[in-house]
C-alpha cells in the first residue's frame, strides 16, 4: 500500500510524466525539444530538520524528499519528474572496508572519514571485498532504500547510494600521500585497490536493483538524483582528479568507471570541479553522455567543455539560486550551440515564488533550444 504522503505522487497523470522523461531522452540525443529542460526541484523544509534528522531518520528524510516530490509536481509548470535522494553520506564504501565514520557534533554536519585503515598500498593486496548488503552504512543505505521503495510503491525514482568515486574511496583507506606516492611508484597495485573497491560498488548497486526490482527505477546507480534515460543509469564520481594529471586519470579512472558504464550504462560523470583531466572525460566510454558538474568550481572550464564536449550533456549545479538564472545565461552564451548544459537547481527559499522563477528559466532553456536546434 503507498503511504499516504506519497499518494499525490502516485496518482500524478502518467502520460505527463512520460512526456517529460521523453523531452529529457530527446535533449540527451541532441534531438530537436522546444525548450532544454529544467532540473529545478522546490527542497523545502517546512519541519526544521536538521542534517542529522536528515541522515539518520529514515522517516525525516522520506517525509522530506514526499514534500518535495509534492511541492515541485504541484508549483513548478513543467520539466520535474518525481526522484528522491536516498542520501546517507559518502562514506558507505569505504566504511565497509573498515574505515571509521565520525558524524560530528554540529548537527548539520555530514558523515565523514576519520583516519585511514592501511598504512601502506601494500597492505591491500589481501584485501577481500566485504559483505555490502550487511555492513555498517552500506546495509544503512540498502535499508532506508527498502523503506522509500516500500512507501512509495516505485512511483518515485530512487538514487543509488553515493558511493564517492573508487579514486576516493582509495584515498580513505590507504591516505592522500600514500595514494599519490603509489599512483607514481606502485601504479599497479593502486590499479588491483581500484578494481576491488569497483567490486564491492557493483555488489552494492546490484543489492540495491535488487530491492527496487529494475536498475529504470532508480535515478542512477550513484549519488546522481536527477532522473537518467534508460540504458545510461551507470554513474561515477570523481573528484580527486582535480588533483592529478590527464595522464593518470587515463591511466587509473578510465579503466575503473568503464566498468561502471559497462555493466549498468555509460551515463553521466561527477566532479565538482575544477577539471584539468577534461579532455579526456568523452574517452571513457563510446557512449558516454556527460557529466554533472558544480559551476561553481566549474565554470572556469567554460571553454575546454565547449572544446571537448560537443554533443554531450552537461548538468550543471548550480548552488546559490539567487544566481542560478544570471549564470544559466552565461553557460548558454559559453556552450550554444555545440552543448547542452541542464540547469541544476534546488529551491528551499518558499518565498521565492516558483512558478515565476522557473519561467525566467525557461526563457533562457527555449532559447538554448533554438540556438542548438534552429
Amino acid at each position: 500500500m503507498i503511504d499516504i504522503r506519497a499518494e499525490y505522487i502516485a496518482e500524478y497523470d502518467k502520460k505527463e510524466l512520460e512526456r517529460r522523461r521523453e523531452q529529457i531522452r530527446r535533449a540527451w540525443n541532441y534531438e530537436k525539444v522546444e525548450h532544454i529542460p529544467i532540473a529545478l526541484s522546490l527542497d523545502y523544509n517546512p519541519f526544521g530538520y536538521t542534517m542529522h534528522d536528515i541522515l539518520y531518520n529514515h522517516d525525516k528524510q522520506f517525509e522530506l524528499r514526499m514534500y518535495s516530490c509534492e511541492q515541485s509536481l504541484k508549483l513548478l509548470p513543467d520539466d520535474y519528474i518525481p526522484c528522491a535522494f536516498v542520501d546517507v553520506g559518502c562514506v558507505g564504501v569505504s566504511n565497509a572496508f573498515g574505515a571509521q565514520v565520525y558524524k560530528g557534533e554540529n548537527p548539520q554536519q555530514t558523515p565523514g572519514i576519520r583516519g585511514r585503515v592501511f598504512a601502506s598500498i601494500e597492505e591491500t593486496y589481501d584485501l577481500k571485498i566485504p559483505d555490502m548488503r550487511n555492513t555498517g552504512f552500506s546495509k544503512y543505505y540498502l535499508e532506508r532504500l527498502k523503506y522509500f521503495y516500500e512507501r512509495t510503491g516505485g512511483c518515485v525514482y530512487l538514487s543509488g547510494m553515493d558511493n564517492n568515486g573508487a579514486m576516493s574511496v582509495a584515498m580513505d583507506l590507504i591516505g592522500s600521500e600514500e595514494l599519490f606516492i603509489s599512483m607514481v611508484e606502485e601504479p599497479e597495485a593502486v590499479t588491483h585497490l581500484l578494481d576491488i573497491i569497483n567490486q564491492a560498488i557493483m555488489e552494492e548497486t546490484d543489492a540495491a536493483i535488487e530491492i527496487v526490482g529494475d536498475i529504470n527505477n532508480m535515478t542512477s546507480t550513484d549519488f546522481f538524483f536527477r532522473w537518467c534515460p534508460e540504458g545510461r543509469k551507470g554513474h561515477t564520481s570523481a573528484d580527486l582528479c582535480t588533483a592529478y594529471s590527464p595522464e593518470m586519470f587515463r591511466q587509473f579512472d578510465i579503466p575503473a568507471n568503464r566498468k561502471i558504464y559497462d555493466r549498468y550504462g555509460a551515463g553521466l560523470m561527477h566532479n565538482c570541479g575544477p577539471n584539468p583531466c577534461i579532455a579526456e572525460y568523452c574517452n571513457q566510454h563510446k557512449d558516454f553522455a556527460g557529466v554533472n558538474l558544480a559551476y561553481q568550481y566549474s565554470s572556469v572550464d567554460l571553454e575546454n567543455i565547449r572544446k571537448y564536449f560537443p554533443g554531450k550533456i552537461v548538468y550543471f549545479s548550480y548552488d546559490f539560486p539567487e544566481k542560478a538564472i544570471e549564470q544559466y545565461r552565461e553557460t548558454m552564451e559559453a556552450l550554444a550551440p555545440e552543448v547542452i548544459a541542464i540547469p541544476l537547481i534546488m529551491l528551499s527559499d518558499e518565498k521565492v515564488n516558483a512558478g515565476e522563477y522557473y519561467n525566467e528559466l525557461l526563457k533562457i532553456s527555449t532559447e538554448y533550444a533554438h540556438r542548438v536546434f534552429g
